[in-house]
C-alpha cells in the first residue's frame, strides 16, 4: 500500500500543479503537534518567495485546489501559512485493514526498484577468537541484512576474513620456530601463540624481518604456509560459528570471502591501476590521482589526503618487499564486488551469481574512515564505480560505529584489563537472564526456562547495542540493558508475549479473530493514536534501510508499546461493551504483536516468546 505521506505528498504536488503550475515543489510536509494536527505541509512560506506572494495567501490557494477530503478532514491554514491536515477515522480504518488484511507484512511495501546490495560485515580475524570490538558490525550488518531482504533487495551477504596481515607472518613464523606447525591448535592455543609472537614482533629485529617474509610466502601461495593457515581457519571457523549460532545472525560459510580469495586478483588489480591512473603528479598538490613508485613499493595518491606535516598521503598497494597491505585485498575485493563476472578459482567456493553491486556498504568501525574514504575515492578515481549492467553509479557507504565503553567511560574491558571475549559476554547475558527469568516464570518447564534465558539474555545485548545511533559511543551496563522496563529489548519481548496472552485468556486466537473479519472502531482518541502509530511503521523501516539507522526502528517500536499500553490501559478488551468493540480491540492488539515480531525477530534478529 503507499503510504500517508506518499499519498499526502502526491495530493499536495497536484495542488500546487494546478494552483500555481509547478511540477517540482516539494509540499514539506511532516508530522504536526497532535494536539492540532496529524500532518502540517510548510511549503507556502518557500513558494511565496517564488510566486511573490504572502505566504497566508499562498497557503489558502493551495488548499483550494487541494482533492483530500477522502483522507482528511478539511484542511486548516494556521499561522503565516501552516497548512494542518487531520486523517479521517474512516480512512484510517481503511488503510490498517489494507495493510494487516492483505499480506503479512504490516504494510511494508517491497521495493518496485530491488537493487544487489552487498554488506560486509563481522570480519573475525584468524587465529584469534571473537571479542567484544566484534559484536557491533556482526549486529548491525546482520540487521541491514535482514531489512534490505524484507524489502525486496537481492542481499550479498560478505564476511571478509583477515587472513594476510603481518600477524599471520609473525604466527607462522613463531610456531615454525616451536616446531608445533604440524601440531593440532585450538582457538585458545592461538590466542595465546599470537600474544607470544607478537611481544617477539616487537622485540626481536630479525623475528620481525622473518615474519614479514612469510607473510609474503603466505600472500604468494606457499604450500607449507598456506596449510598451516588452513588449520588455523579450521579452529578460528569452529569457534566464530558457535558465536554466530548464539546470536542468530544469518552469515553462513557460503558467505565468506577471505583475503585469500583475492589472492590471484591482487597482482592483476595493480596491473589494471598502472594501466588506469597516471604515472605522473599534475603538479604539487596533484589536482587529480595519479600512481608511482616510492621507495621500492608502489602507491597511489589521492587529492585531499595529508599527512600531518601536510604533505601527500599515499594509499599503499604493494610494499617493497612485493607483500601487498590490505588496501590491495580491500581494493581487489570492491573490484570483485561490483565488476567482475564469475572468475572463481577451482579451490574455491563457487559463486551463485555475478553480484554487480548497486550498494556496497560496510560495517566497520569509526577508526577506519580514512582507509574506506581513501578507497573509496581510489575506486571513483579509476572509473570503476558504475555498474556494468546498467551503467549506475554504484553507491560506496560506510556504516561506521563507535565503541563500547565500560561504566568508568573507557573501551570495555575485563576487571583485569584484558579484551572481552565475544563468547564470554553472550554466556554471562544468558546466565544473568536466567537469575532475573527465575523470579518472573517460575511455572514454566526447564525447557522453555532455557529458551527465555538465551532469547532475553541475547536479545537485551543486540537491542542495547542497535538502539543507539550507530555513530555513538554507548556504555555497556548490564543492569539497564536486562531491565524489564523502559527501552529495551527484554520489555518489547514482554509486551509481545502480554499481548499474546490476551487470546489465551479470551479463550480465542489472533486467527479466529481476523477470520471475523471485525470493522474497526477507532472512537476512542487511544485507539486513534494506535491507528495512526501502526501506520508509520512502513515509512518508519524505510527510513532505517534509506539512513542505515537501527535506532529509528527501535525508537518506533518502543513509542508503538508505550502508545499500546494506554490503549489496554484505557480501552477495555475482554471487557469492552459490546462484541463488535471487543473484537475490533482484539484485531488492534493482533496488529501490533504483528509489528512487534516482524520488528524485533524478522529484522532485528531478536527471538519473540509466546511465554515468558
Amino acid at each position: 500500500m503507499q503510504s500517508i505521506d506518499d499519498l499526502l505528498k502526491s495530493r499536495f504536488s497536484s495542488a500546487i500543479a494546478q494552483a500555481f503550475g509547478f511540477e517540482d515543489v516539494d509540499p514539506l510536509i511532516k508530522t504536526g503537534d497532535p494536539k492540532f494536527a496529524d500532518y502540517q505541509a510548510n511549503v507556502a512560506m518557500a513558494l511565496a518567495k517564488r510566486v511573490g506572494g504572502k505566504p497566508r495567501e499562498v497557503a489558502e490557494k493551495i488548499v483550494t485546489n487541494l482533492k483530500i477530503d477522502d483522507i482528511c478532514e478539511l484542511p486548516t491554514v494556521a499561522g503565516p501559512g501552516f497548512i494542518n491536515l487531520r486523517l479521517k477515522k474512516s480512512f484510517l480504518a481503511a488503510a490498517l485493514k489494507e495493510a494487516f488484511d492483505l499480506s503479512d507484512r504490516a504494510g511494508v511495501e517491497t521495493t518496485a526498484h530491488p537493487q544487489t546490495v552487498l554488506i560486509d560485515y563481522s570480519g573475525p580475524n584468524v587465529a584469534k577468537q571473537m571479542h567484544v570490538g566484534h559484536i557491533r558490525s556482526t549486529i548491525l550488518g546482520d540487521t541491514f541484512a535482514r531489512i534490505m531482504t524484507f524489502l525486496g533487495h537481492n542481499v550479498v551477504r560478505q564476511n571478509h576474513i583477515g587472513v594476510f596481515g603481518t600477524q599471520y607472518g609473525m604466527l607462522i613464523h613463531h610456531m615454525r620456530t616451536l616446531s608445533i606447525a604440524d601440531k593440532p591448535v585450538t582457538i585458545t592455543d592461538l590466542d595465546r601463540l599470537y600474544k607470544e609472537a607478537t611481544a617477539k614482533f616487537k622485540t626481536d629485529p630479525t623475528f620481525a624481518e622473518t615474519a614479514r617474509k612469510t607473510v609474503v610466502e603466505l600472500q604468494s601461495g606457499g604450500k607449507e604456509a598456506v596449510a598451516l593457515w588452513n588449520r588455523m581457519w579450521t579452529a578460528t571457523h569452529d569457534d566464530y560459528t558457535g558465536i554466530y549460532k548464539m546470536l542468530d545472525v544469518t552469515l553462513t560459510d557460503a558467505h565468506e570471502r577471505g583475503e585469500s580469495f583475492y589472492r590471484d586478483r591482487l597482482p592483476k588489480i595493480i596491473d589494471r591501476v598502472k594501466s588506469t591512473f597516471s604515472r605522473e603528479p599534475t603538479g604539487e598538490r596533484s589536482a587529480s590521482a595519479f600512481a608511482t613508485d616510492s621507495d621500492g613499493a608502489f602507491v597511489v595518491y589521492l587529492p585531499g589526503y595529508l599527512n600531518k606535516e601536510k604533505q601527500p598521503f599515499p594509499m599503499m598497494l604493494q610494499k617493497s618487499d612485493g607483500g601487498y597491505p590490505y588496501a590491495a585485498t580491500d581494493l581487489a575485493a570492491l573490484y570483485f564486488r561490483v565488476q567482475e563476472h564469475k572468475e572463481t578459482p577451482a579451490d574455491q567456493k563457487p559463486l551463485n551469481q555475478d553480484w554487480h553491486a548497486d550498494r556496497v556498504i560496510y560495517f566497520i568501525d569509526a577508526r577506519q574512515t580514512q582507509h574506506l574514504a581513501m578507497l573509496f575515492d581510489a575506486f571513483r578515481a579509476a572509473g570503476w564505480n558504475k555498474n556494468p549492467h546498467t551503467n549506475t553509479e554504484v553507491q560506496l557507504e560506510h556504516a561506521s560505529f563507535g565503541t563500547i565503553l565500560g561504566e568508568d567511560g573507557t573501551p570495555f574491558k575485563t576487571r583485569s584489563g584484558d579484551t572481552v571475549k565475544l563468547k564470554d559476554l553472550l554466556e554471562e547475558a544468558i546466565e544473568r537472564a536466567s537469575k532475573i527469568d527465575a523470579q518472573r516464570g517460575a511455572e514454566l518447564t526447564p525447557e522453555k526456562r532455557a529458551i527465555v534465558d538465551h532469547a532475553v539474555g541475547i536479545g537485551a545485548i543486540k537491542y542495547a547495542d542497535m538502539r543507539q545511533d550507530r555513530n555513538t559511543d554507548y556504555t555497556f551496563a548490564w543492569d539497564k540493558m536486562l531491565s524489564f522496563q523502559g527501552n529495551t529489548g527484554p520489555y518489547l519481548q514482554m509486551q509481545y508475549t502480554r499481548i499474546r496472552s490476551i487470546y489465551r485468556k479470551g479463550n480465542t486466537t489472533p486467527e479466529a479473530v481476523r477470520d471475523a473479519n471485525p470493522p474497526l472502531s477507532l472512537a476512542h482518541e487511544d485507539e486513534l493514536t494506535l491507528a495512526k502509530k501502526l501506520l508509520q511503521f512502513g515509512p518508519t523501516v524505510e527510513s532505517v534501510a534509506r539512513d542505515l539507522k537501527p535506532h529509528y526502528l527501535c525508537n518506533y517500536l518502543y513509542e508503538l508499546c508505550e502508545t499500546f499500553s494506554r490503549f489496554f490501559t484505557n480501552c477495555p478488551v475482554l471487557k469492552a461493551d459490546s462484541e463488535a468493540l471487543k473484537l475490533s480491540r482484539l484485531r488492534l492488539c493482533d496488529m501490533v504483536a504483528t509489528v512487534l515480531r516482524i520488528g524485533l525477530h524478522d529484522l532485528l534478529g531478536i527471538q519473540v516468546l509466546e511465554e515468558m
